[in-house]
């Protein structure tokens, strides 16, 4: 981390030159940002970027070991269940908390991780409005040593894969209400890449089509899927395929990786970088010091759900034969690292990676950033001055 970038950016940062930049963002989108974007970047110092990239990659790495492969098999359930799974998460993310050591030394703590997209378009567009509007040529908002150039064709080659663009589309249920939306946005300047709405999307035979307003057809060949089963579920949303079905489509981001890596990945995790975590049903007896762990359900986004002072009778309110969708997790301290005019922010650094079948190993190549005073970091839990939706700039 870097202090004492962080300390010099906040005389640069006046009222005028914070509205200019959103205006000047959300021109360049020709849309409103639902979510509060923080004043300032987060500065990374190289060093400390090979941290969060060596630890990511490992961690993900042991997402694909066939005897954790195996364990996670009952996360996925009859009905969502999607046919010709590859051995790899095309796209995954790392959520580290910024912390440090008694002797002062930076560290990364995950937090969660998840197989699945995250804001590839939009945080790369925020990241370079930051770096024109505050002309800090010398910093780079990416992972891996990556330029823009072969961040592009990265992108390009993972979501269109052998396909022509018209053959390919980001999928979303009703994408214009969606708070992600700048991110579609984004892909399709950055890339070419369409957006359909899930609710579109018709099957005849083995093959899949999207309804445009005129009524009329057009293929479907591959699928770079945003589209999560809890939230459709929860919408109520009735498709016009099923997960299950036998199809000729190809998926960007098979959708059996967002319940493999996942928090149900927490337990059988093990790095230095992972705090430990339990299932709750594993736990012959829960830990008198209750306050130095938090209690996550399994199967939830966008952090719904999460207990970060869970009590004894918190606990004994779960079923029993539900506690197996329970985590217990140790808590982690965040550092106090970002300093604002209101005071120290906390920080934590979603690192997304890519891992496309030309490559051996994931490769990080862009990174997210929650800033905040509170306990929880989403920039929904944090819309106060100087906190809120950010990206890093490695310098």
């Amino acid at each position: 981390m870097r202090p004492d970038l962080q300390r010099a950016f906040i005389g640069r940062v006046t009222d005028a030159s914070y509205e200019l930049f959103k205006t000047e963002l959300q021109a360049s989108l020709g849309m409103e940002i639902a979510f509060r974007i923080c004043e300032m970047p987060i500065f990374v110092s190289h060093d400390f970027r090979r941290d969060l990239e060596t630890a990511a990659v490992e961690i993900i790495q042991q997402c694909i070991r066939p005897t954790y492969l195996a364990k996670t098999d009952r996360t996925l359930t009859p009905e969502t269940t999607v046919r010709n799974e590859n051995d790899r998460p095309l796209f995954s993310v790392v959520d580290f908390a910024v912390c440090q050591t008694e002797h002062g030394d930076w560290v990364p703590k995950l937090i969660e991780l998840q197989g699945f997209p995250s804001l590839f378009g939009y945080q790369y567009l925020y990241a370079s409005r930051m770096r024109e509007a505050y002309e800090m040529w010398e910093a780079t908002p990416f992972f891996s040593e990556l330029d823009h150039d072969r961040y592009i064709n990265l992108l390009r080659e993972s979501i269109y894969g052998a396909h022509s663009p018209e053959e390919v589309a980001l999928v979303e249920v009703d994408p214009e209400a969606q708070k992600t939306r700048p991110d579609f946005i984004a892909m399709e300047q950055l890339i070419g890449l369409r957006t359909v709405n899930i609710r579109h999307i018709v099957k005849d035979g083995r093959k899949l089509f999207v309804r445009s307003e005129d009524g009329s057809l057009s293929p479907l060949k591959r699928i770079f899927n945003r589209a999560i089963v809890d939230e459709l579920n929860d919408l109520g949303v009735e498709l016009n395929f099923s997960w299950n079905d036998d199809l000729d489509v190809e998926w960007a981001g098979h959708p059996n990786w967002y319940f493999r890596i996942s928090k149900y990945s927490l337990p059988y995790l093990d790095h230095p970088a992972v705090p430990k975590t339990s299932f709750l049903s594993d736990l012959a007896e829960l830990p008198v010091d209750m306050d130095r762990y938090v209690l996550k359900p399994l199967y939830s986004f966008a952090g719904k759900g999460v207990n970060i002072s869970p009590t004894h009778d918190d606990v004994s309110a779960i079923p029993v034969d539900q506690r197996e969708n329970w985590v217990l997790q140790e808590k982690v301290t965040y550092a106090e690292c970002i300093e604002t005019p209101y005071g120290y922010n906390k920080v934590e650094i979603r690192v997304m990676l890519l891992w496309p079948d030309t490559l051996d190993a994931p490769i990080p190549v862009m990174a997210l950033g929650r800033s905040g005073r509170g306990s929880l970091m989403g920039a929904r839990y944090n819309t106060d001055p100087w906190t809120g939706s950010t990206g890093c700039l490695f310098v």
